[in-house]
């Protein structure tokens, strides 16, 4: 297990190396200048104070020379500046982290409410036209992108019936209810997207296990088929899903970006939209990488709890290591 683990974090740090490289170099190559977006699309401007301005920036390093100074900033805590606020870029994310967590985990909780919901319903009724039902719900949500829901949620909800807000945001410090009023269509239109994948794992890993020996051994004692599913069937068909969560928070982490847009939700989502028309470099590329470090590390959390979790894993594991 120990060696597990360890390759599991060798890999973890690799994957964040390789992708900050990537960031790096795709910003860098995109079209576009932020010195140019900076002073305007004026005419006229002399190319001398473009060249002094892209110097102060530091974008006329070489980009090996660019991408050193970004990383060794990263690791004594230092993510540099924006190229317009000159705000420092931490003090940027920390002021936005706030709303995105909160919209991302009541998301993942109606995300698992849901597909908990709908996968187990079906199985329990032996309802076939409830299944189909669901089967559409789970193609449709995997289908459609977020922004689809959203907006019709707003059209139903905040155009139509005006019970909800569709936006201006409140902190749920000073005003828990008017907060919660605010988040449910966001939350729900996020929770929906990451629910059709979970259902989709949920029902095959339920269906499997429904079939397995000692769920037909539970059943043939005369155990009621309702206490079996919740007791035997949906407790060993959560773990297999359980790998499906990890890639739910990506996306989780993609999908907040434009649900945040279309609701215009001041989270991370909106400061990289606004950060990618302006150029912001240093906003982008710390933005991206944060959340692309929090995919790898819950994806991580989610390996090794999977390794806890089954007996199997483990069991092999010792056999490897006493071997070795």
């Amino acid at each position: 297990m120990t060696a597990y683990i360890l390759r599991r974090l060798g890999a973890s740090v690799v994957m964040l190396v390789l992708v900050s490289i990537l960031i790096f170099v795709v910003l860098r190559l995109l079209p576009g200048d932020p010195t140019v977006t900076k002073v305007g699309a004026a005419q006229g401007i002399d190319p001398k104070a473009l060249l002094q301005l892209r110097t102060e920036l530091g974008l006329e390093d070489p980009i090996p020379v660019q991408y050193w100074d970004w990383v060794t900033g990263l690791l004594s805590g230092d993510l540099g500046r924006s190229y317009f606020s000159q705000f420092d870029v931490g003090s940027l994310i920390g002021a936005q982290l706030g709303p995105t967590l909160e919209l991302s985990l009541a998301g993942v909780l109606l995300a698992v409410l849901l597909a908990v919901v709908l996968s187990v319903l079906p199985t329990v009724l032996r309802s076939k036209w409830l299944g189909r039902i669901v089967g559409g719900y789970t193609t449709l949500g995997m289908a459609a992108p977020p922004f689809v829901f959203g907006i019709v949620l707003i059209a139903i909800f905040s155009a139509q019936l005006g019970i909800l807000p569709a936006e201006n945001h409140v902190p749920l410090t000073e005003d828990p209810l008017a907060n919660l009023r605010v988040l449910i269509m966001p939350a729900l239109t996020l929770g929906i997207c990451l629910s059709a994948p979970l259902i989709r794992y949920l029902r095959a890993s339920l269906a499997e296990v429904e079939n397995s020996q000692h769920v037909r051994t539970a059943v043939g004692k005369g155990i009621p088929r309702r206490a079996v599913i919740l007791r035997h069937v949906l407790p060993n068909a959560l773990l297999p899903a359980l790998t499906s969560l990890g890639i739910t928070v990506g996306a989780v982490l993609s999908g907040a970006v434009v649900v945040e847009y279309v609701f215009r939700w001041p989270g991370l989502g909106s400061l990289i939209v606004d950060s990618v028309y302006k150029r912001d470099y240093a906003v982008i590329q710390s933005t991206v990488l944060l959340l692309a470090a929090v995919f790898v590390l819950v994806n991580l959390v989610v390996d090794l709890l999977y390794g806890v979790l089954d007996p199997r894993l483990r069991v092999r594991g010792s056999r490897k290591e006493a071997a070795a």
